[in-house]
């Protein structure tokens, strides 16, 4: 990692899906708060942070993703902690009340428990918390740990109307933040064994991260085909060379929660080891069928995948999933 090899480690939550989200707040901007417990620190024989401090954000596959300082830290009760600090960890409490109950469903969790070598822990108004407040100073590239290189967010893409007709370009990042509608691929990928290839994005993706997803794929760019842009990101994203050409299926227009896009549905069959890419996929398996509906209840999927699963049962036939 370079110059940045000293720097201590900065954990959110467990390494997993918590994380993952957690991680992708902080480098969102909608995290810059955190709440620690003084017994975790003392447990494990770490200092308490200190003002003007640096380190470094770890990921789920714990790698540094930032570089991070701390600009407060209090320590006090926990029945002490403010809104404004419950609102700035950018986890969605908008109470204090709301806040405590989410994090006391995981400092009582057995994984917690056991972290600070305390199977009956539990917390009270007077348990003291140090609720710290951050920074980040610089993003890095996951991989190398160097600086991070700019991102797709400058990528062009074709800007569509309600017909999917070209009518401008604009970079993807403008795109996402005026929801313009754009074009994206979607691909269905089964092993030589039927088994259907699922992941979970990383927590740096610009849209959805940190979700799982059944479909391989991405956004068309400028000048692009459906086509092409399938072949290419399922190429890219699996780690594979030589893929046969995905075959079309159906489109559909997505709309949701401010995005638009119109949405080319593909399915192709790989027989090929693949090698995922680490930029974009943090974990990956091939399930079968019938674990992939199990799943659909457990797990926290990305919306627009979603929907065209759904979509792809019925073009199939098959009524959706509930």
């Amino acid at each position: 990692m370079g110059s940045y090899d000293d720097l201590p480690p900065f954990e959110l939550a467990f390494p997993g899906p918590l994380r993952d989200r957690l991680v992708a707040a902080v480098l969102s901007g909608e995290k810059i708060s955190t709440t620690g417990l003084v017994e975790d620190y003392e447990y494990c024989g770490d200092a308490l942070p200190v003002v003007g401090e640096r380190s470094a954000l770890i990921d789920s596959a714990d790698r540094p993703v930032a570089v991070l300082e701390t600009t407060e830290v209090r320590v006090l009760p926990l029945a002490e902690v403010d809104l404004a600090h419950a609102v700035d960890e950018g986890e969605g409490d908008r109470t204090v009340a709301q806040w405590r109950a989410n994090h006391e469903g995981f400092w009582h969790s057995q994984e917690m428990r056991d972290a600070i070598g305390d199977p009956e822990f539990t917390v009270t108004d007077e348990t003291l918390v140090v609720a710290q407040r951050f920074r980040v100073v610089e993003r890095l590239d996951p991989v190398t740990g160097a600086p991070a290189r700019p991102r797709s967010a400058d990528e062009l893409l074709d800007i569509v109307d309600e017909n999917d007709e070209v009518v401008g370009q604009e970079r993807r990042a403008e795109a996402y933040a005026r929801g313009l509608r754009h074009r994206c691929a979607f691909v269905l990928v089964k092993d030589g064994e039927g088994r259907t290839f699922v992941h979970r994005r990383t927590a740096v993706k610009l849209v959805f991260p940190s979700l799982y997803d059944m479909f391989v794929g991405g956004v068309v760019g400028a000048g692009e085909t459906y086509d092409e842009a399938a072949l290419r990101e399922a190429e890219e994203e699996l780690g594979v060379s030589g893929l046969a050409r995905p075959v079309p299926l159906f489109k559909f227009l997505y709309e949701r929660d401010g995005h638009s896009w119109w949405s080319q549905v593909y399915e192709v069959r790989c027989e090929l080891p693949v090698s995922p890419q680490v930029e974009e996929v943090a974990w990956h398996t091939f399930l079968t069928d019938g674990e992939l509906e199990r799943r659909l209840s457990e797990w926290e999927w990305v919306p627009d995948g979603l929907d065209a699963f759904h979509r792809l049962r019925e073009w199939r036939g098959r009524p959706p999933v509930a």
